[in-house]
């Protein structure tokens, strides 16, 4: 099981009915394969955290980097697991963020795994923590 945290800004002809359809493609297709995570829209760039099997996040991933609507796309984080860090979180389903107020449960969630000193969870919490902040 693997995790992969990435970035990138929207297309420029992407339109708010591409990003409705997008988001409504990656819930279903998501959970169809039993991926768990988030992805945060935030000023025109997309933040995603994917974990799974390791074939199907690397799959999803290459199919990410080719998406026309995804331009810029930044691999941050490339972590084997042990554990979802996301199984818990929503009920083990896939999560779309749109609007600051939110991230209110996902802050909560972070705090109560971070108690759990598993370090893949630290570094993914991290990444998305800062990038909610600067993205405010």
């Amino acid at each position: 099981m693997k995790a992969i945290c990435y970035v990138s800004r929207f297309a420029n002809d992407i339109t708010n009915g591409g990003i409705t359809n997008l988001i409504d493609y990656v819930s279903f297709n998501n959970r169809l394969n039993n991926i768990t995570g988030v992805l945060i829209i935030r000023n025109k760039h997309f933040f995603q955290v994917i974990e799974g099997e390791n074939h199907l996040i690397d799959e999803l991933y290459e199919k990410i980097k080719i998406d026309t609507r995804h331009l810029d796309v930044i691999k941050l984080l490339e972590i084997d697991l042990k554990d979802r860090v996301f199984n818990d979180y929503n009920s083990g389903v896939f999560e779309v963020f749109e609007r600051s107020n939110d991230t209110h449960k996902l802050n909560t969630y972070f705090s109560w795994i971070k108690n759990a000193e598993y370090l893949p969870a630290d570094q993914l919490i991290q990444l998305t923590r800062k990038f909610i902040k600067e993205s405010s």
